[in-house]
């Protein structure tokens, strides 16, 4: 109990008498942003944005050297992708890979596009407008963690940031995917978990579903515990929203934690404090 006491450290009540926890530390990732909690320990982090993987993290001399050193036996050509981009392509089974990176005031940008060979041209073409359009700062855009990609939505981005508790044994996630329609599939019925798990002589219990909008969206929000034969029982807390078909400002929403029913005091600590200071972050 003592790690779900710490998250709440600064627990306030709104004016409505809502409990809310003053959360210092913010993340921006993609068309949103949320607070995290001291007690979560940062694992990792992955984007897209109009099909182009990029990320940007501070400089690490020789870094890019190594990179094209580990991949000289398979390096077809080096485009020229603008002014202080270095770039190069290499053969990876039947595709070809792209890779390139800008250094932009101590952080460096990277891409990986992949494409058929002969298609290389529009790959390109995205790329550098994804690192062209870097800049520092996450007030707008498409968040990078550092900085933003000042581009519209588009209708092919994903992202997803991982936090662990500090044990290690639980996780936090936060992932985000533009869709062609509403997906009402994903985390919105446990009747098919519920069936699998009885199969393997378990039981699985819901213990709390309802709606719950977030930052104006509005979404579903589903709790269980889950209890295999020989195994320590689970938790898993859950928020998803749909997205909206072909609209990349409002894409599929997922919250995930999980781990040991042991911790879900903690998890639900960080869950509460997570889940109201989800915002959206400005295209410009």
């Amino acid at each position: 109990m003592k790690g779900a006491l710490l998250l709440f450290a600064g627990l306030i009540v709104s004016c409505a008498g809502e409990k809310r926890v003053e959360l210092k530390n913010k993340e921006a990732i993609g068309r949103f942003r949320v607070g995290v909690p001291d007690g979560l320990a940062f694992v990792s982090r992955s984007q897209m944005i109009y099909g182009v993987e990029v990320a940007a993290v501070p400089e690490q001399p020789g870094a890019w050297d190594a990179k094209v050193a580990a991949h000289a036996d398979k390096i077809v050509s080096r485009p020229s992708l603008g002014a202080g981009v270095a770039a190069f392509w290499y053969k990876e089974g039947s595709d070809l890979v792209l890779e390139a990176q800008a250094l932009r005031e101590g952080v460096a940008v990277s891409i990986v596009r992949d494409a058929p060979e002969g298609k290389e041209a529009v790959a390109e073409k995205l790329s550098a407008a994804v690192l062209e359009n870097y800049k520092p700062g996450t007030g707008a855009g498409f968040c990078l963690g550092p900085g933003a990609i000042h581009m519209g939505p588009s209708l092919s981005e994903s992202v997803r940031i991982i936090w662990d508790l500090p044990a290690g044994a639980g996780r936090v996630e936060f992932s985000t995917q533009t869709v062609t329609e509403p997906d009402n599939k994903t985390f919105m019925d446990v009747e098919e978990e519920r069936g699998m798990t009885g199969a393997a002589g378990g039981t699985l219990t819901v213990l709390s579903e309802r709606d719950r909008t977030l930052a104006g969206l509005n979404g579903r929000e589903i709790r269980i515990r889950v209890a295999l034969p020989g195994q320590e029982p689970q938790v898993r807390l859950t928020w998803h929203y749909p997205g909206v078909g072909r609209d990349g400002a409002k894409p599929r929403i997922d919250f995930l934690a999980k781990g040991p029913a042991a911790l879900q005091p903690q998890l639900e600590a960080a869950w509460e404090a997570m889940l109201p200071s989800l915002e959206s972050v400005p295209v410009k």
